[in-house]
């Protein structure tokens, strides 16, 4: 994986006009290479669709999964990372009039085939949409009216691990998130260096969960992106900590909504 710096990311947001509004809305198509980019924000509010592959986003609140056939509302000017892997996918950046959803926060949710054609299709527009361009500008706002209504349908999604702001608590959770199969709650309270009582205190107020919920998340995530990376579910299973493959299928299903066969077949 290629981890860019803050100044090759920004460079890459200029290269791409990016860094200010200049239309209504530009389509471009996602590297297919694994990428990392670093801590960025752009003045248009994105929409990142996943065909194939998989990409997690991080913004303030914590890590988004990107399964695929959906895709990732960025408000404009919201700070995040994106690490993508093998993506099939496109984002649609729009200037932030042409929009309003009502979501001041990223959030995933289900794309249908006709906007996934229609995401795709405005890739011609890779420069971007004017204003004195009636025909093309009425097909983006036709777009960006379907975006609204699948981002409002969608409601919160469960595809997002939260984070910490307590320094001590986060710097736990980083050593569990380094193999989430394999972590347990005595070695991140002992990376906190907290007490059992203050870290279950402090944490369940902080992301919302109790440790149980979470590092079962945090495993889930990495099994997505591993499946999506070809592994096998026999193995993706065992590495997420899992002693039986039922057990894992169950569990994956409740959060990605299919079974980590499919899901490793919709990926690849």
């Amino acid at each position: 994986m290629k981890i860019l710096t803050v100044e090759e990311t920004q460079a890459v947001l200029k290269e791409n006009h990016l860094d200010q509004v200049r239309a209504v809305g530009l389509a471009r198509k996602e590297a297919s290479e694994a990428l990392f980019y670093a801590w960025h924000a752009h003045p248009t509010h994105q929409i990142l669709f996943a065909r194939k592959g998989t990409t997690q986003v991080e913004g303030e609140a914590g890590r988004h999964l990107l399964p695929a056939g959906h895709a990732l509302w960025i408000p404009a000017q919201m700070r995040h990372r994106t690490m993508i892997r093998n993506l099939d996918g496109v984002s649609l950046f729009l200037a932030p009039e042409e929009v309003e959803t009502g979501c001041r926060s990223i959030r995933a949710f289900p794309v249908s085939p006709l906007i996934q054609e229609m995401l795709f299709y405005a890739l011609r527009w890779s420069e971007g949409v004017g204003d004195r361009e009636p025909l093309t500008k009425s097909f983006l706002q036709t777009l960006v009216l379907l975006l609204q209504e699948a981002i409002q349908a969608a409601g919160q999604q469960d595809f997002v691990l939260p984070k910490a702001r307590h320094p001590s608590l986060q710097r736990g959770m980083d050593a569990a998130l380094l193999d989430p199969g394999a972590a347990s709650l005595a070695m991140v309270m002992r990376e906190a260096g907290m007490s059992e009582r203050s870290f279950r205190r402090y944490f369940d107020k902080e992301t919302g969960m109790n440790w149980q919920q979470w590092i079962t998340q945090a495993r889930l995530f990495h099994a997505a992106t591993s499946l999506a990376q070809g592994e096998s579910v026999t193995r993706v299973a065992a590495e997420s900590g899992y002693a039986s493959q039922s057990a894992f299928a169950k569990a994956f299903a409740r959060l990605l909504g299919c079974s980590p066969a499919r899901f490793r077949s919709q990926s690849g």
